[in-house]
């Protein structure tokens, strides 16, 4: 540890993120365990869930160390009723997982990119490889299962070539070009995370107890419905399959799993993660029609991360993350 050298405020924010992240990941993933047959999804779990107890517990070190306050986050007894029956498959698991990895990988290597301090750096850089290891051990599992989703396959380039006219950007008039092979990419997995995240907030509408939560979770739904649709219409148009899931949607049961603090957590920390994979699309996309869509979808997913935030708020369930001291109530006291 440098214990010499305070930790940065981005140093602070990406270890607190974690921590709290992480608890709510031990919570999902321990339920998990209470009903899986297939062994090799199995270890695959228990392993992601050793990845999220190592971190809890090195930040927990780390922040009593620093005399920081630990998060109070999530814990299995107060947000988890693991005698609850199974709510998800199999499938859904290793799907959950490898979206999970996908996440986690991005924020750790940014986690990282923003760290001085040695002792930070080395934790981001174990958590990054952890990360890298999940996301490969759930690639070969699908990938056995014949349940991996493979974007289209296009025509190799035989020749390198440059835009000559302005009519490549072109989208809501004239005649659309067909979709480059970035535009693809993004679009067929701004579907698959939709596809994912639909089945996930269904199974929380199901087991959710409280009207106006349950009415939020719909709305998610909903909104996760039409985007992809949206992205599907995009690559229906260039002759282009759309991804579809395979075995994801949750069983019929309605007795509660996770509590709703647990459950708004989950969802509003997806939006933030689709907000950044939405903007990055925007940024790649030079086709103006498809720049739209993302900035039109986009603005609907910050008003749907607002009133979920704007939930958490009035119920009491949102944390404070640390911040910087109010100099203009010091100055008045």
């Amino acid at each position: 540890m440098d214990n010499s050298i305070k930790l940065s405020s981005s140093e602070l924010a990406t270890l607190w993120t974690t921590y709290t992240n992480d608890c709510a990941a031990i919570c999902m993933i321990t339920y998990f365990l209470q009903h899986i047959d297939d062994n090799a999804i199995k270890e695959v779990v228990n392993y992601s869930l050793n990845i999220s107890e190592q971190h809890t517990k090195k930040i927990k070190t780390l922040f009593n160390n620093e005399k920081v306050a630990i998060p109070k986050a999530f814990s299995v007894e107060e947000d988890v009723i693991l005698s609850a029956p199974r709510l998800y498959s199999d499938s859904f698991y290793l799907f959950y997982l490898h979206n999970m990895a996908k996440i986690s990988a991005n924020s750790y290597s940014l986690a990282l990119a923003n760290a001085a301090r040695s002792d930070v750096r080395q934790f981001y850089s174990q958590s990054l490889e952890s990360s890298i290891t999940l996301y490969n051990k759930t690639a070969d599992i699908l990938l056995e299962k014949g349940l991996y989703l493979r974007p289209p396959q296009i025509p190799m380039p035989e020749k390198v070539d440059f835009v000559k006219e302005h009519s490549f950007l072109t989208g809501w008039f004239g005649e659309r070009r067909p979709l480059n092979a970035v535009e693809i990419m993004n679009l067929f997995f701004n579907i698959e995370r939709n596809q994912l995240g639909k089945s996930l907030i269904i199974g929380f509408s199901q087991t959710s107890k409280t009207k106006e939560i349950i009415d939020y979770f719909l709305r998610g739904k909903e909104i996760a419905r039409k985007h992809v649709e949206v992205f599907s219409s995009i690559l229906n148009e260039s002759e282009l399959p759309a991804p579809m899931t395979w075995d994801t949607l949750p069983t019929n049961s309605t007795t509660q799993v996770f509590s709703e603090k647990l459950m708004m957590f989950h969802i509003t920390a997806l939006q933030g993660a689709s907000i950044s994979h939405y903007g990055t699309s925007m940024g790649t996309s030079l086709r103006r029609d498809i720049g739209l869509h993302y900035n039109r979808l986009l603005h609907e997913v910050l008003l749907y991360a607002e009133d979920g935030s704007n939930l958490l708020i009035k119920h009491g369930w949102l944390e404070q993350p640390p911040q910087a001291p109010n100099r203009q109530v010091l100055v008045h006291k």
